[in-house]
């Protein structure tokens, strides 16, 4: 008679542990199905992104290797030289680029959000520094994992463009001449430029959200798309001028052939063109941040309110 209690006991721990066994595996299912919507999410912006703001970021690209009188001088010398076309030089990296490195920083920005709320951490009660915090991580892995290497590829298509060259650099080309380091080049600047671009973009976008939701009676996941997209571009046009100087330097390594350090380029930079060559193509790089940050947070919001539900 003793022996079926126990049998009982037995077989309810079996359940409760089946139980929470099944739990945890709907909750990591959960969990990954939210990081797949993230990378896919990223990767759509980011491309769009590129189809539309290209342009500009050679321009930019142009104008901080070499010196040209103002935007419209840089685009009429390329066109002159390679038409429309050339103001694409370097499409393919930059589409593989900018997807790939929006699909890495969204997805981990989200993996970072969700292990501070796993850590027990209240986000609420200062969200502005957790998203800055939570952002300068991201841009750094999405630096380290992705961007470097590509943008190392689209500075050396993009600096020909304007010259009629029609060869352009590919990644067998460069791996085979300077191994796969060459693809690093500029990595420290670019992890630089990355970490505190993203870092400011989601930290702007959470203050002008909170902003605008609290002084519009909106509840903040509820914001309207065109809260989203003025957040998103505030920040992306706050990250292109503070941070201006790092993208020159980065520039200016990736389009030479290696052996460069940061503070080496510094110190040339300055040299032969003072303070004001660190604002180089601020102009076009501004322009552009604002309208690709606007679109890809956009996209972003819309995409996991409309896929996430």
């Amino acid at each position: 008679m003793s022996g079926a209690p126990s049998m009982a006991l037995e077989s309810y721990s079996d359940v409760e542990s089946l139980s929470r066994k099944s739990a945890l595996a709907r909750g990591m299912s959960v969990q990954a199905q939210k990081s797949w919507q993230s990378l896919a999410a990223g990767a759509v912006a980011g491309s769009l992104d590129t189809c539309v703001t290209m342009p500009l970021d050679t321009v930019k690209t142009k104008m901080q290797i070499q010196q040209h009188a103002g935007v419209f001088s840089c685009v009429r010398t390329i066109i002159r030289a390679d038409g429309a076309a050339g103001l694409y030089y370097g499409f393919t990296p930059f589409l593989v680029q900018a997807s790939g490195k929006a699909a890495v920083r969204f997805c981990m920005f989200d993996l970072l959000v969700r292990g501070v709320d796993a850590a027990g951490f209240d986000r609420s009660r200062n969200s502005v520094a957790w998203s800055c915090a939570c952002g300068l991580g991201a841009g750094m892995a999405e630096a380290l994992f992705w961007t470097a290497p590509t943008e190392r590829i689209k500075v050396l298509s993009q600096a020909r463009a304007g010259e009629g060259l029609l060869q352009r650099p590919s990644l067998g080309a460069i791996v085979s001449q300077q191994g796969f380091s060459g693809l690093y080049v500029g990595a420290s600047a670019t992890a630089m430029r990355q970490a505190t671009s993203v870092a400011a973009r989601f930290t702007i976008l959470d203050h002008t959200k909170s902003a605008l939701c609290a002084s519009m009676g909106y509840e903040k996941s509820r914001a309207p798309t065109w809260v989203t997209f003025l957040g998103g571009g505030l920040g992306g046009f706050v990250s292109a001028v503070m941070n201006n100087p790092i993208d020159v330097v980065k520039s200016r390594i990736q389009a030479g052939g290696g052996g460069v350090s940061v503070l080496q380029c510094v110190r040339e930079t300055l040299h032969q063109g003072g303070a004001r060559a660190f604002m180089a193509g601020i102009t076009a790089r501004s322009s552009r941040l604002f309208l690709s940050q606007a679109i890809q947070f956009s996209v972003v919001d819309k995409f996991t309110k409309t896929f996430g539900r």
